[in-house]
């Protein structure tokens, strides 16, 4: 009876001790925690995250055993960590991404092992991006229904346009619009901000595209003119996207109510 209670005892201070663990699992183990640092560079010099359209960097650990780890950081912040982690066998992905989601570029997949209540530090990351992208521009003149047609007919009554676009930075974009409906190609526009050429009034339902266009912040200024005076006006900032991707915006033309109007 007396050794009887002596292994129960033992047995009980074992597992106290935590020397009955044997059949502990890494899910009950203490977690772990992962870092990473990166930088963004296009054709092999470091730029701004806002110059190749870049919001976010996303951490995708890939687990071998249970289940994935996705952490998201600032694309700024150059570096950020995640806690938490389970311990275990991991391929780590390091994505840059626009602010609406979309991959702009991805780092090779680290393998790297999470152990309890240490730091792991990924390899550092340098993004290589394209500084090209497209953009697809359109005008809508306010509370119309088109903008080339007569007030009489619910137009604006827009007969030439104007156009500048300027980098955020400072200096013209002087880039080649090319102007067209669906599939039809109007004709092209070739931006000049000093001096702006007067084109023929451009309808809602047109698209004006430029193809490799370096990417980073732009500020778009259109005029809409009634004969030869600007009736209308917009103003409108975008970020031409990295890596060949695309970005539309609708710039939105405001009244002016200048004599002649």
């Amino acid at each position: 009876m007396i050794s009887k209670l002596l292994c129960t005892i033992t047995a009980l201070s074992m597992l106290a001790s935590g020397a009955a663990c044997g059949n502990c699992t890494p899910d009950t183990a203490a977690p772990g925690s992962v870092s990473a640092a990166w930088s963004v560079t296009v054709a092999g010099q470091p730029v701004t995250c806002a110059h190749v359209g870049a919001a976010s960097v996303s951490l995708r650990l890939h687990s071998r055993t249970s289940a994935d780890v996705t952490s998201a950081f600032a694309c700024t912040d150059t570096r950020g960590s995640s806690s938490l982690v389970p311990v275990g066998a991991y391929d780590a992905t390091l994505m840059l991404q626009a602010a609406h989601g979309a991959t702009i570029a991805a780092a090779p997949t680290q393998t790297i092992t999470i152990d309890a209540g240490q730091l792991t530090t990924l390899t550092p990351i340098a993004f290589s991006v394209s500084n090209r992208g497209k953009l697809a521009l359109s005008f809508a003149a306010l509370a119309t229904s088109t903008n080339c047609l007569s007030p009489d007919a619910g137009g604006a009554g827009i007969t030439g346009s104007m156009i500048t676009i300027e980098r955020a930075a400072g200096g013209c974009a002087p880039v080649t619009l090319v102007r067209s409906r669906k599939n039809t190609t109007l004709g092209s526009y070739t931006v000049n901000c000093s001096s702006p050429a007067i084109a023929s009034c451009i309808e809602r339902d047109e698209t004006l595209t430029v193809h490799g266009m370096e990417s980073g912040p732009y500020v778009i200024n259109v005029g809409g003119l009634s004969g030869s005076i600007k009736c209308w006006a917009g103003d409108d900032v975008v970020t031409v996207p990295a890596n060949d991707a695309s970005v539309v915006k609708t710039v939105q033309l405001a009244p002016q109510h200048a004599t002649g109007c």
